[in-house]
């Protein structure tokens, strides 16, 4: 599929979302192959998914699929306002995860729902878990009042793998009537270009249609 121009959504200075469309460097012919692609997050002026490895500074890349994905199927756990599922109290997404690994319980049965429970929390609030593979930081998603924490930690993330992020730990506010519109636009945008580039012209109705109601 034939490189498109670079896309911004969103303003950097507040929150931004930028990607490109390139060569898959694997050679994979299918559809999710044909979405490997440069991917910039910016929250208030830094790429949260930037990183170094070998002293080489380089943006994230993969199969942004898997990105749009996740974001389109979760995106209405995000702009909820539903409590925190567990009597569990935090300034932020990180401290509720961390004060939640303090429970302890004789009970098994007790001991595994708790973490069940917040397994599948993070699950619908941080991307990770759709990383499929790539060195995607954890990044944690919900609403505030009228705005959208975005939360990191991945100040040792990989680094077994030789990766420092640029930008490793941060928690900032994004106003929801930001946050909503850059994340649409910004998977619409990707759907009407897989759709026009694609070869693989029925999986990529498919997707497109799929997506489309889940973002309604």
């Amino acid at each position: 599929m034939r490189c498109v121009i670079l896309r911004t959504f969103g303003d950097k200075n507040t929150f931004a979302i930028q990607y490109e469309f390139v060569g898959n460097p694997f050679n994979e012919n299918s559809l999710n192959g044909e979405t490997w692609g440069r991917f910039e997050f910016f929250v208030y002026g830094r790429d949260v998914c930037q990183y170094k490895r070998e002293d080489i500074v380089t943006p994230f890349q993969w199969n942004l699929i898997y990105i749009v994905e996740w974001f389109s199927e979760n995106l209405k756990h995000i702009l909820s306002d539903e409590a925190f599922p567990l009597p569990v109290e935090g300034q932020n997404s990180l401290e509720i995860i961390d004060n939640c690994l303090l429970f302890e319980s004789d009970n098994d049965d007790e001991f595994d729902e708790w973490f069940d429970t917040k397994q599948e929390w993070e699950f619908k609030h941080s991307w990770f878990s759709n990383r499929a593979g790539s060195f995607l930081p954890d990044v944690f998603f919900r609403r505030v009042i009228g705005k959208i924490e975005i939360a990191w930690n991945n100040e040792s993330m990989y680094s077994s793998e030789g990766i420092s992020f640029i930008n490793p730990i941060g928690v900032e506010y994004v106003p929801l009537g930001i946050f909503e519109p850059t994340i649409k636009n910004f998977i619409e945008d990707f759907l009407d270009n897989l759709l026009l580039n694609s070869k693989n012209k029925c999986d990529a109705e498919e997707v497109y249609q799929k997506i489309k109601k889940l973002i309604k």
